[in-house]
């Protein structure tokens, strides 16, 4: 994988989100509704999705992460918040190299600690908002407001990159 890999990867996660985001403003009052038993309100999935993309950048800009750390309670207070994540994840793939990506990293969880690779730590990032991105668009359809395709050539085709049909 390349650095530009990664961050089309992120690139794609954020397009999913926002027309997650999209769907779920039509049905403001459901956001604190969880769609089943055993599963989180949407409201409160997002804020785990910030929690989760806010902490492990900041871990791989060697920056530490409070347990108490919170994210915000309502959707604009949590979607203004998420603007400077998102952009800082785009900021630190373009300050990395693709030799940085497989270098050794010490990556910290509160009190431990686990060598790993900054590669390994960005595929955690896309493949935990890809769950949590499938799972607000069902909520998002259970409401009746389906986000539509997430599918990668769809988002290649948005983006003025389409398959080339011979």
């Amino acid at each position: 994988m390349t650095v530009q890999h990664f961050r089309t990867f992120i690139e794609h996660a954020y397009w999913g989100l926002d027309k997650n985001l999209a769907a779920l403003a039509l049905t403001p009052e459901r956001l604190d509704e969880a769609p089943s038993e055993g599963a989180a309100s949407p409201l409160n999935t997002l804020r785990h999705m910030y929690m989760f993309e806010r902490g492990f950048l900041a871990r791989l800009q060697g920056a530490d992460v409070s347990p108490a750390d919170r994210a915000p309670e309502d959707l604009a207070a949590l979607c203004a918040a998420w603007a400077s994540v998102r952009e800082g994840w785009l900021a630190l793939l373009d300050s990395l190299t693709d030799e940085q990506l497989d270098e050794p990293f010490e990556l910290r969880l509160f009190s431990e600690r686990y060598r790993t690779t900054r590669a390994n730590v960005i595929s955690q990032f896309v493949q935990h908002q890809g769950q949590h991105r499938s799972e607000l668009a069902v909520m998002a359809s259970t409401f009746g407001h389906s986000p539509g395709e997430f599918d990668w050539w769809d988002f290649l085709k948005s983006i003025g990159r389409p398959l080339e049909q011979l």
